[in-house]
């Protein structure tokens, strides 16, 4: 992955799935409270890096298992959360949004190889 155009598909797939993120998270928080403006903060934005990084790596290197690793990883991580009927819509649609992020990348950067 050391081509400059693998770098350049890496950032423009991280800018349009943040872009996806902001447009879900403004109208959850909106359906939620009238008014609210989306809160998107640093944390979040590096954790969403940190895993699309990781099934790339792991797709990258013919590891496909890294999809259920991350899948049990996740839920593992949300159970107390059964409550929130919102926060788990998001959960879900982000996932598969990162998780389709990270097909997307590796078959365009196998296809430059």
């Amino acid at each position: 992955m050391t081509d400059p155009r693998s770098i350049l598909i890496w950032t423009l797939m991280e800018v349009v799935v943040h872009l996806i993120f902001y447009i879900l998270n403004k109208k959850m928080i909106k359906s939620i409270q009238e008014g609210a403006s989306p809160t998107l903060n640093l944390k979040d934005v590096l954790k969403g890096i940190l895993e699309r990084i990781v099934l790339i790596v792991g797709l990258m290197a013919g590891y496909p298992h890294v999809i259920t690793a991350f899948g049990a990883l996740k839920i593992g991580t949300r159970i107390k959360q059964d409550e929130n009927k919102v926060s788990n819509d998001y959960f879900l649609i982000g996932n598969l949004i990162s998780i389709l992020s990270a097909i997307i990348v590796v078959v365009m950067l196998q296809s430059i190889s």
